[in-house]
């Protein structure tokens, strides 16, 4: 049993799931789909390098938001949406990594500079620490000698637990740090051994234990993700996951809802589990009950939600990549297989296609899958929705991207979260209240054009916040 505080702040935030839902706001069955960027990637086409790049213009002397992509891991996490490359050969990851590297030197062309002024760096995947100390220590000499960067700028690396522990790990951990990585997001998931197995996961809770303290013996800061509403998961044994994960005073932690619904261009093992969840209004409100329990003990212990899913007891520590990325909608340089480039006014994807990736880079270009060129429209819903969804909205930030007053856009859509308690406004912020960030993909889905809304206008209550409302301000300026 749980105390029942706990059970009493997790009904409490189902009954305010069942009062939006009845609004309008919420679709029935409390169905949940998020983004990483809008519109969706559904909305790409596809874009050769020429298309991309037509009338472009690089904003002047403002550094880029930098990811590279490793797409390499031990396993197949059942949870996961990205098209990783499973147990690659050591010759098949150094052919990839010459090639990224190959490919950060087209887009310099591209971009007219001799290195890339960074703003924020991110080692994404897949696994990055998943590459030998060899290859680990090659690629950041190569990566870093490309870019412009000095102590205040934020270097993040994702990794696993079992790639940081042991004499290997801590060799890997040495490596990053001489080459000025300072923050590891690490994917523990869980602190049940069950659970993990039920993951594919490859680590047991020990080895997340002493992986947190070797990182924390480097002078790393640290993110430590965890995974919420994953099938055989209970409400105790998520309470005991958060609890112990506080014991080890960490910088951030991050808690996650389990995703099911697949990405436009992979599905994970998990999806399977979409026809087999019996009553989808009972399933949803139990994820609910596991995310308003997390909040709870978090908050209890003095950690506040910086950027959407992360809690800090410090304010100033949150990833500035993904705030970068998506909150400040700074330009985004990607670079490697599958990875997404995002400028002010567009967006592409790289094949997925790991073949068809090293083929264009050794022939001289950049292997664009899919992109698209924002209209109107996309861009005045993109530059609300998007910081909104990780953190808040300056507003002036929306009149230097858009040349409009985000209230001659939005302001009737803005009066009607502001009435329900879900916004709240000052002269120069926007940002959601503590019920609006909690249901923060819900009340950034009231800004979406109705052609792209994930669920059809039929699964909504035709309620005041119905999502299918459009906000007549905004045709006059859509053009």
């Amino acid at each position: 049993m749980i105390d029942p505080y706990l059970t009493e702040t997790a009904d409490q935030a189902v009954r305010d799931l069942h009062e939006l839902i009845g609004l309008g706001l919420t679709n029935k069955d409390a169905e949940f789909d998020s983004i990483l960027q809008y519109p969706p990637i559904k909305t790409s086409r596809p874009m050769s390098e020429e298309e991309f790049f037509k009338d472009y213009s690089r904003p002047k002397d403002e550094p880029l938001t930098i990811y590279a992509h490793i797409p390499f891991c031990i396993k197949q996490c059942i949870f996961c949406h990205v098209p990783n490359i499973i147990a690659a050969s050591d010759a098949e990851k150094d052919l990839y990594l010459d090639n990224l590297i190959k490919e950060m030197d087209l887009w310099m062309r591209r971009l007219g500079v001799s290195k890339l002024k960074a703003r924020s760096i991110l080692l994404g995947g897949g696994t990055p620490t998943h590459l030998t100390p060899a290859q680990l220590e090659r690629f950041l000499k190569a990566f870093t000698s490309r870019i412009e960067t000095d102590a205040a700028v934020q270097f993040s690396c994702d990794l696993d637990p079992l790639t940081v522990i042991g004499h290997e790990g801590r060799e890997r951990l040495k490596i990053m740090k001489a080459f000025g990585v300072t923050r590891l997001s690490m994917g523990a998931q869980s602190f049940s051994d069950e659970i993990l197995k039920n993951m594919n996961r490859h680590h047991n809770a020990a080895d997340t234990v002493r992986a947190i303290g070797q990182v924390k013996e480097m002078g790393f800061k640290q993110e430590i993700e965890f995974i919420y509403g994953y099938p055989g998961d209970t409400r105790e044994q998520w309470v005991s996951t958060l609890k112990q994960a506080l014991s080890y005073d960490l910088d951030e932690i991050m808690i996650y809802r389990l995703k099911i619904i697949p990405n436009v261009s992979h599905k994970a093992a998990i999806t399977a589990l979409l026809d087999k969840r019996g009553d989808l209004l009972t399933f949803n409100e139990e994820a609910i009950r596991f995310k308003a329990i997390g909040y709870k003990i978090l908050e209890d212990a003095g950690y506040r939600e910086t950027v959407e899913r992360s809690f800090t007891r410090q304010p100033g520590l949150f990833s500035n990549y993904r705030n970068d990325f998506m909150g400040c909608q700074n330009d985004t340089v990607s670079f490697g297989y599958y990875a997404l480039t995002m400028f002010r006014d567009r967006f592409a994807q790289k094949t997925r296609d790991l073949g068809e990736y090293n083929k264009a880079v050794g022939e001289g270009r950049i292997p664009l899958r899919a992109g698209l060129i924002r209209n109107r429209d996309q861009q005045l819903r993109r530059n609300i929705l998007m910081p909104l969804e990780n953190r808040g909205l300056p507003k002036k930030q929306f009149q230097d991207i858009t040349g409009l007053q985000v209230r001659e856009v939005f302001g009737k859509k803005i009066d009607l979260l502001k009435k329900y308690g879900l916004l709240e406004e000052t002269a120069e912020f926007l940002n959601p209240t503590h019920k609006g960030r909690f249901f923060i993909d819900d009340v950034t889905q009231f800004f979406y054009h109705p052609d792209l809304l994930p669920f059809p206008r039929e699964k909504y209550n035709e309620g005041p916040l119905n999502p299918y409302i459009d906000n007549a301000a905004l045709d006059a300026v859509r053009q």
